[in-house]
């Protein structure tokens, strides 16, 4: 299969150095609800993102 874009680990890594890249923001949320939450989110959006990269894929693929 034809790779392009991001893939999912990378997307993720991503996020998570974005949040991470604000200490207070861990410090004041202190909460596991909100922090699985957030896990939830990082995870759903980077499996939509690599689903999304893998159908543009398979439409160029197509159209040629």
């Amino acid at each position: 299969m034809l790779t392009k874009g991001l893939r999912k680990q990378d997307i993720e890594r991503k996020l998570y150095e974005k949040i991470n890249s604000d200490p207070d923001l861990k410090y004041y949320i202190d909460n596991d609800y909100i922090i699985k939450l957030v896990d939830l989110l990082i995870e759903g959006i980077s499996e939509i993102i690599e689903e999304n990269n893998r159908k543009l894929i398979d439409d160029l693929l197509r159209k040629k």
